[in-house]
């Protein structure tokens, strides 16, 4: 059972080589106006290029006549609409904590907590340094802008600070984010709670991308990138195991803090 486990890993962190490797043979290095080197679609009609346009013309295509969607998108595209997306994460965790309906050791549940955290925040900090390319989002791409809908520009309706571009948007860290604790709740607590991760995975990806902060790619070639390489790894029952035998003593004193939101 090791040596497949072991196999998994490997063949899933060359998927994730290879994707990112077939978008990368389809861009070309630039200086942008600050003098720094860049990514952009070559001027070949790619696969991912075809991809990219196609989802952001369509999902932005959205708000076109259509004031609801605008709305709906210019709420998702806020700032304070991040916080919202962790928060919803957070409480599914926090809902299961107390309810605890499979009566397990909550001070585990702690401890894999604590170990869903650490994990991300490795990956992040991987992300920042290792594969953070400087590429403009379709909002910021002359071409696109001129055939969308900028909710910049919607100042009658949505009359609060809305991102729409981004002049480093790959690898998605937002997604990424997302994709890592949907993830491990979906694996950790299952039942309603992971389909509720798997729903907030979906429908907090999606605003950025119809506002033209994302490229669909970015989340494809990037934080699907670090998903593939990274978290069958984190899975890994010996690396798991190790890992959390060594965060006892931390979460043991979480938990002793904690112990006020327990049943009677």
């Amino acid at each position: 059972m090791k040596k497949l486990s072991i196999v998994l890993v490997v063949l899933s962190m060359i998927l994730a080589s290879a994707v990112l490797v077939s978008w990368l043979r389809c861009q070309e290095s630039y200086r942008d106006h600050k003098g720094r080197s860049a990514l952009r679609y070559t001027q070949e009609e790619t696969l991912w290029k075809q991809i990219d346009y196609r989802a952001f013309l369509t999902l932005n295509g959205t708000m076109k006549n259509c004031p609801a969607m605008q709305v709906i998108w210019g709420v998702g595209n806020h700032r304070a609409f991040d916080l919202f997306a962790a928060a919803w994460m957070g409480l599914l965790f926090v809902i299961y904590y107390i309810r605890n309906p499979r009566n397990e050791s909550r001070e585990e549940l702690v401890r894999f907590g604590l170990y869903m955290t650490i994990t991300l925040l490795l990956v992040s900090a991987i992300s920042e340094l290792a594969i953070h390319f400087q590429r403009l989002s379709p909002g910021a791409t002359e071409e696109l802008r001129n055939r969308a809908v900028l909710l910049t520009d919607l100042k009658d309706r949505i009359t609060w600070t809305v991102k729409i571009a981004s002049s480093n948007s790959f690898p998605g860290d937002h997604a990424m984010v997302l994709m890592f604790i949907g993830s491990y709740i979906i694996y950790r607590l299952r039942s309603w709670y992971g389909w509720a991760a798997a729903f907030g995975i979906i429908a907090f990806m999606l605003p950025r991308l119809a506002g033209g902060g994302y490229w669909l790619s970015d989340i494809l070639a990037g934080s699907l990138f670090f998903y593939l390489f990274f978290f069958p790894l984190f899975l890994f029952q010996p690396f798991q195991e190790w890992s959390l035998a060594r965060l006892r003593k931390p979460a043991g004193w979480i938990y002793g803090k904690l112990r006020f939101l327990e049943r009677s």
